[in-house]
């Protein structure tokens, strides 16, 4: 965790008593580890541990993703990018640099699509609407 902590501000890490923080400690031996080893060790919650460490939230650390096999099973691998072990500032700097960056870009993605959502759901309640004004409005309006 040393190598880590040399090139890390305040701003970058977690309270020391946080998931978060337990997440990163482990991740910071630089090793590979399946998703079954970090819920056993942190909780089902870890994924909210982990956007918490590649977010804003604590500058953007970033941590890979492959897809592995682990005990029989097929599932997602996490580790942490070897610049931020350098005890290079430059390096650590591009390491969050990149984490940025492509945290914005899946931010982006779900903006777009949620304006998209936005729009089909906006044409299906304009729909509905007018189905239940023509159907039910104009039914009371008969009794009435």
């Amino acid at each position: 965790m040393e190598n880590v902590i040399f090139t890390s501000s305040q701003r970058d890490l977690p309270p020391l008593d946080s998931s978060a923080y337990r997440l990163l400690q482990i991740l910071a031996d630089g090793r590979k580890y399946p998703r079954d080893y970090l819920c056993s060790q942190i909780g089902g919650g870890f994924r909210a541990y982990l956007q918490q460490l590649k977010g804003d939230k604590f500058n953007f650390w970033l941590i890979h993703t492959e897809i592995g096999v682990h005990a029989g099973r097929k599932q997602n691998f996490y580790w942490l990018d070897e610049r931020h072990f350098s005890q290079d500032w430059e390096l650590d700097k591009n390491a969050r640099i990149i984490s940025k960056k492509e945290y914005k870009d899946r931010s982006f993605s779900v903006a777009k699509l949620a304006l998209r959502r936005v729009e089909k759901a906006r044409e299906e309640k304009a729909k509905a609407d007018e189905e239940y004004f023509k159907t039910i409005l104009s039914r009371k309006s008969a009794k009435g």
